[in-house]
């Protein structure tokens, strides 16, 4: 019995799998949001000083358009580029900060890389919000380096799959996100249905970790608070006892150990 219920909840896990896509929201990271906002503010004057849409200078442009996302920096490109991590030219993300020395030695000049090669910034010489490439002989002679000045987590939805990523790194394993508990497969799959790690777990159709009672296949299971499918033995929940067989089943219409337990697998006191 045991054996044919592992084996039901394995298919159950694989066909649950594929049916995942559109429960969950895909998020675009924080470094993208603040680009989007870069791009919108396109043809704003160049102010040296300037912080706003009325005129940015170029550092006044970073701090304007990662403010719009929650995130706060220093206010000099010589002092944002001391925050973060640094990033090599060839792992650049939309969102990542670029930096050139220009008017002076050190990084004096700043702005938000896109794609392509290209970034978004405020630029005295075009007197304006622009976009530019890295590889035009001005930029690509003064680039210094580039910084990802942002802790961040945000899900993607890749060949019918969601995955989980942290700095552009993707995870596995158990991960916590808006306060719900998800697993992530080996390959970083987001994992739905019945699940087994160190004891079997369910997973929504969202992904999220399931606890409680659950009715699957015309039986009752209990999930104990840390998500482990609970088995073997007598359970108390909701003031009543309950017994679960080794394969996690809830006994009903039957005797336990002298005990009597009703249809709705509760002891009959």
């Amino acid at each position: 019995m045991k054996k044919l219920l592992i084996s039901g909840l394995l298919s159950c896990s694989l066909l649950l799998g594929g049916l995942v896509g559109g429960h969950k929201a895909e998020a675009a990271s924080k470094g993208e949001q603040a680009a989007k906002v870069g791009r919108s503010l396109i043809g704003t004057p160049y102010v040296w000083g300037g912080t706003s849409p009325k005129g940015f200078d170029c550092s006044g442009f970073i701090n304007y358009t990662y403010k719009q996302v929650g995130v706060s920096l220093p206010r000099t490109a010589a002092d944002i580029y001391n925050v973060g991590k640094p990033v090599s030219k060839s792992e650049l993300e939309t969102g990542d900060l670029v930096f050139f020395t220009t008017y002076k030695a050190g990084p004096s000049h700043v702005g938000i890389y896109l794609d392509d090669n290209q970034f978004v910034h405020a630029s005295s010489g075009a007197d304006k919000v622009t976009i530019s490439s890295l590889s035009t002989s001005y930029y690509a002679e003064r680039y210094i380096g580039a910084k990802r000045v942002v802790e961040d987590s945000y899900w993607k939805y890749s060949n019918g799959k969601w995955y989980y990523y942290v700095n552009g790194v993707k995870k596995t394993g158990w991960v916590k996100d808006n306060g719900k508990w998800y697993l992530l497969g080996s390959d970083g799959a987001m994992k739905t249905g019945w699940a087994y790690d160190n004891g079997w777990y369910y997973l929504n159709s969202s992904g999220d970790m399931r606890t409680g009672w659950l009715y699957w296949d015309g039986n009752w299971y209990y999930l104990q608070s840390n998500g482990k499918m609970a088995s073997g033995g007598w359970l108390y929940t909701g003031g009543k006892w309950y017994y679960l067989y080794s394969n996690g089943v809830m006994a009903k219409n039957t005797t336990i150990d002298g005990y009597v337990v009703g249809k709705d697998g509760a002891w009959i006191q």
